[in-house]
């Protein structure tokens, strides 16, 4: 269901059959037929310029401007049609049930109610109150609503519709092939399978239900078979807005922003009106939130996703806050929305230390990880892995990462969480060729990458690569921070000059007392590997005691060079 600032259906009126409408013009019924509804009030117009002024005209153009989705323009016709004099109680009838279902796509849900409560009992009432409900958050009503909803298809559609914006994608489906079910062509067999082949097979009144089993399928990640499902509407309606724009939705989750967006540019705004909120909406996302802040915040109420797509927006720009104050008015009933408010969280705990805000990240992605809709899903799997990453389970955390990797080979984000993992496990070797695979400049300049990376190294027996790493990042804010981590796990590992190199460096950057101890010890390393003959052993012993002899080497350093350097010579060690 697509609300619009243009600002939604009303069961079709009985066509006219007025004489005043001369017999070479076109029928109104061709113009509706062909959902032609510009031309349609084109018509209706041009009947009221010839000084045709019976009630169904405006009926109609009311009619015409709903199907086009300018639901306020609907509204305004069908509150004049209610002011006039004599006017037949049963067409009054109609306009005030009318009148509720403009209110309620325009979302004045309130008024929609009261308009729907003084209107006679019928069927589309039962189906409004039904979504009133839905749209309320009143789980009685729905209930009562849900009780009186009949065994026929558009109270069926009208079920599966609300199981649809509840998130029940599956449950709604099956409404759907129910429906398709009964009104296969007779020469197809009942024990086929195949459902694509049962869509195409339906009778062509209900064509329209190819698309929402595609965007039923959409919603589950199935976004292959949501295509193949919505080509055999495409192939008989190609002008459809809704169906276009799925389509271009498909595209982005299985290709790119570029090719949704050229799918979506054949969706002209002369062809249509209705639906442009929403493709103004699509386009931002696809071109990965160019003009967010111009096109969005309008949409906030309009477009469901816009509210969600914008707090994203907030996040990627570093600003937690406002994301949040974007989220709170909402209560969390998607999957998205959960995801956005941990992510929101995380970053809150990264910049407050907020204990309260890493247990609500991790419950956050704990409930839509482990939910019966989203655990086999790959963003599922996703969360189940960030709530295991936020608690420090990190065997956990490669279960799931492991299970969805395929998909993610060129993903930088995917990657450098995936080395993390590696490394707090114990995999060097793995995590080293995830990381070396990341190709964005910001996360390989931060203190996590470089400190991940010189870990890999070390542990790989590489710690050189460390230090030149080390090298480079000299007199940035973390470079202190990484040659501590470079020094003792150097050391740890047994790759001496390497943590001579870094304890040298932080003796002259600190002068603690540690600092000259780890030196010392490395120094001391270094010769230990020289008396056990290990290759280029006495090259490094010697660059070792080259630290220790320079202009501002410790006090204490003279003795240890005269020792090291009295064993060389007797071992005849060039040092």
């Amino acid at each position: 269901m697509i609300l619009s600032r243009s600002k939604p259906a009303t069961e079709s009126r009985p066509s006219t059959g007025s004489s005043s409408v001369k017999k070479t013009f076109p029928e109104l019924e061709d113009f509706v037929l062909k959902r032609d509804y510009v031309g349609a009030l084109t018509m209706l117009e041009f009947l009221k310029h010839e000084g045709n002024t019976d009630v169904w005209a405006d009926v109609w153009s009311a009619w015409c401007w709903f199907h086009l989705g300018e639901y306020q323009r609907a509204l305004d016709a069908y509150q004049r049609v209610r002011t006039r004099d004599k006017l037949d109680a049963r067409v009054a009838d109609y306009i005030t049930m009318d009148i509720a279902v403009c209110y309620f796509y325009l979302g004045m849900y309130k008024e929609s109610q009261e308009a729907a409560d003084e209107a006679p009992k019928c069927s589309l009432k039962t189906r409004l109150l039904f979504h009133l409900a839905h749209k309320l958050g009143e789980e009685e009503t729905l209930m009562r609503a849900h009780a009186a909803l009949r065994d026929v298809p558009e109270d069926q559609l009208c079920l599966a519709s609300v199981h649809y914006l509840r998130a029940h994608y599956q449950e709604a489906i099956d409404v759907y092939k129910k429906l398709l079910l009964e009104r296969r062509y007779k020469r197809y067999e009942k024990d086929d399978t195949d459902w694509i082949k049962l869509l195409a097979n339906t009778d062509s009144t209900f064509m329209a239900l190819n698309v929402y089993v595609a965007l039923c399928y959409y919603k589950l990640d199935y976004y292959d078979v949501s295509q193949e499902v919505l080509g055999v509407y495409l192939t008989q309606h190609p002008t459809s807005a809704v169906a276009g724009n799925l389509k271009a939705c498909n595209l982005f989750r299985l290709y790119n922003g570029k090719a949704a967006e050229n799918e979506l540019k054949q969706i002209s705004s002369e062809q249509h009106t209705f639906g442009q909120d929403l493709v103004k909406h699509n386009l931002v996302v696809f071109r990965n939130g160019e003009g967010a802040l111009k096109v969005l915040p309008e949409l906030v109420d309009v477009v469901p996703e816009a509210r969600l797509n914008l707090a994203g927006y907030r996040l990627r720009n570093r600003e937690p806050l406002e994301a949040r104050t974007l989220l709170e008015p909402l209560q969390a009933t998607s999957p998205l929305h959960y995801i956005l408010r941990a992510v929101v969280a995380v970053r809150l705990y990264n910049e407050t230390g907020d204990e309260e805000q890493l247990k609500l990240a991790q419950q956050s992605f704990h409930l839509v990880g482990s939910s019966a809709s989203e655990c086999d899903t790959i963003p599922g799997r996703q969360c189940m892995a960030s709530s295991y990453f936020l608690a420090g389970h990190y065997e956990e955390v490669l279960v799931y990462l492991n299970s969805i990797k395929s998909f993610f080979v060129n993903d930088d984000t995917f990657n450098f969480n995936y080395a993390q993992a590696k490394v707090a496990t114990g995999f060097y070797r793995e995590a080293e060729e995830s990381l070396l695979s990341i190709q964005d400049e910001g996360m390989r300049g931060s203190f996590t990458f470089l400190a991940c990376l010189c870990r890999c190294h070390i542990m790989n027996r590489d710690a050189a690569l460390a230090w030149e790493m080390c090298v480079k990042s000299a007199g940035t804010p973390d470079s202190f921070a990484l040659l501590q981590l470079v020094a003792n796990d150097s050391y740890r590992m047994g790759q001496f000059l390497v943590a001579a190199k870094a304890f040298h460096m932080l003796d002259r950057l600190d002068g603690g007392p540690e600092m000259w101890e780890g030196l010392r010890g490395a120094v001391c390393g270094c010769a230990q590997a020289a008396a056990a003959n290990k290759p280029s052993a006495a090259a490094e012993l010697r660059d070792a005691l080259a630290l220790l002899k320079g202009p501002r080497s410790h006090t204490r350093a003279d003795n240890i060079v005269r020792t090291i350097t009295k064993w060389a010579q007797q071992n005849r060690v060039p040092v």
